[in-house]
């Protein structure tokens, strides 16, 4: 009765103590035990050698993938050692950790590839570096939002003829790159270099009727003219009256970036494109 008694009182007194010293699992004999609190350590320590002692593949991936989570610098070797969606996903952050795109062509997944090249791509403002991107209009986006930084921060328009359409050379995505250009900058000089009358009007006097475009006779105008009142306004539901299902995508985006509100992001139709704004925003 002594002993319990003793135990008790060790107890509640806290003289028992719990192993947490690093090496506390090396005298567990059952292997699942063994790489359960060797998965605990690793996680608690940062260590990520301590996943390597790990026997089971899954509980061992598991180890990896919870210390990238974490921010534990990582390398391709241990990329190597998992598989999946797990595997891209740590090629993926070691990418974004080195600012590199040849991590990122290591992932199987061509989406989050892409994804990752794009991200690459913008953070130094190359667009060189878009080129590997897979689907046509991403790669042409990650491109175009380049140019247009590059146009403002150089405050230079011929980085604005440098955008790219689907059909080559477009004078609307000029226009729409200046008109961006001048509002950015807030000097109307850079109006002039637009060679749609009416939005060049738009962007000199600030003053937007959307009723008016569908006055415009030339379609290339009216679509113009449609795009800038809608992304002047900063009104996501103006983007509706976009006759192109592209347009609307990039009225988005534009809103999205003068607004730097995500939730603008959620209208666009391809997931490729609403990822790239979200990029875009947080930029």
């Amino acid at each position: 009765m002594k002993k319990y008694l003793l135990l008790l009182f060790l107890v509640l007194s806290g003289c028992i103590f719990v192993d947490e010293s690093p090496n506390r699992c090396y005298h567990l004999w059952d292997p699942s035990q063994k790489d359960n609190c060797l998965l605990m350590v690793a996680t608690q320590t940062s260590n990520i050698s301590k996943c390597d002692e790990i026997n089971r593949t899954y509980i061992a991936e598991q180890c990896y993938s919870m210390l990238l989570m974490n921010g534990t610098v990582t390398n391709i070797s241990t990329c190597e050692k998992m598989s999946g969606v797990r595997k891209d996903d740590c090629f993926s952050r070691l990418a974004a950790a080195k600012n590199d795109t040849s991590f990122c062509m290591r992932i199987n997944f061509s989406y989050q590839r892409d994804n990752c090249i794009s991200k690459i791509a913008i953070a130094h403002e190359n667009p060189n570096m878009c080129e590997p991107i897979s689907i046509n209009a991403s790669r042409n986006l990650c491109k175009n939002q380049i140019f247009e930084w590059l146009a403002i921060e150089n405050k230079d328009i011929s980085f604005c003829r440098l955008l790219i359409a689907e059909n080559g050379f477009n004078q609307d995505m000029v226009d729409r790159c200046i008109f961006t250009l001048a509002k950015s900058l807030n000097d109307t000089s850079y109006c002039n270099q637009i060679s749609n009358e009416f939005s060049k009007e738009i962007c000199i006097t600030g003053k937007i009727d959307p009723a008016t475009c569908n006055q415009i006779a030339d379609s290339m105008g009216k679509q113009a003219c449609l795009y800038i009142a809608a992304t002047y306004s900063d009104d996501p539901s103006k983007c509706q009256t976009m006759p192109s299902q592209s347009m609307k995508d990039n009225c988005y985006i534009q809103i999205a970036k003068n607004t730097k509100d995500e939730k603008v992001c959620a209208f666009i139709s391809s997931v490729d494109l609403r990822d790239q704004c979200n990029q875009i925003v947080k930029r």
